[in-house]
């Protein structure tokens, strides 16, 4: 993946101090290029950062933090783009993971992005959504639920199951006009 692919603005962000020194002073221009290093970072997916409007997805995370991959979300926050799949999988396709839903979208630019929901079902069902369809993901925020988490003995086999408080992320799609 190219992280300057179609952005001629970051790649002129990283030359021009390198290639005209004059430009900016020394320090100025360490602190510029430590910031578009942590740009690229991000563009690439290796590190997570934001300010504002993020993604969401997981409900089975009880620790209050809301995510999508890597990323995480404020009430409010959408994605768009075209349903290219959605259906039940296990979460982040990791078969360790517990069954979750999943919509992915194809934005205008940039990669596909999958964002994860157990409320996802209910939206994809009650919209109705299909794969072609342009649509605005809105997340609404998180609700307080109680789940049933199995318990496994030494040798991973279920023997009892436990009630959990954990939240729910809940969601509401827009299908967007042609």
């Amino acid at each position: 993946m190219n992280p300057f692919q179609g952005s001629r603005a970051l790649l002129f962000s990283v030359l021009i101090p390198i290639m005209l020194p004059d430009v900016m002073p020394e320090p100025l221009r360490w602190i510029w290029l430590t910031l578009v290093a942590l740009a690229v970072l991000k563009r690439l997916g290796l590190i997570s950062f934001g300010f504002g409007s993020g993604a969401a997805g997981n409900e089975n995370e009880a620790s209050g933090s809301v995510k999508t991959g890597s990323t995480s979300h404020r009430r409010g926050a959408t994605h768009q783009g075209e349903i290219v799949a959605h259906g039940s999988a296990p979460y982040q396709f990791d078969e360790a993971n517990r069954l979750s839903y999943y919509i992915t979208l194809r934005p205008e630019r940039g990669d596909d992005k999958t964002v994860w929901g157990i409320d996802l079902k209910r939206v994809a069902h009650e919209t109705p959504l299909a794969v072609g369809d342009a649509v605005a993901l809105e997340f609404l925020g998180r609700e307080a639920v109680v789940v049933k988490e199995p318990v496994r003995n030494d040798q991973g086999k279920v023997v009892d199951h436990r009630q959990v408080n954990t939240h729910r992320h809940t969601w509401k799609a827009h299908v967007l006009s042609a």
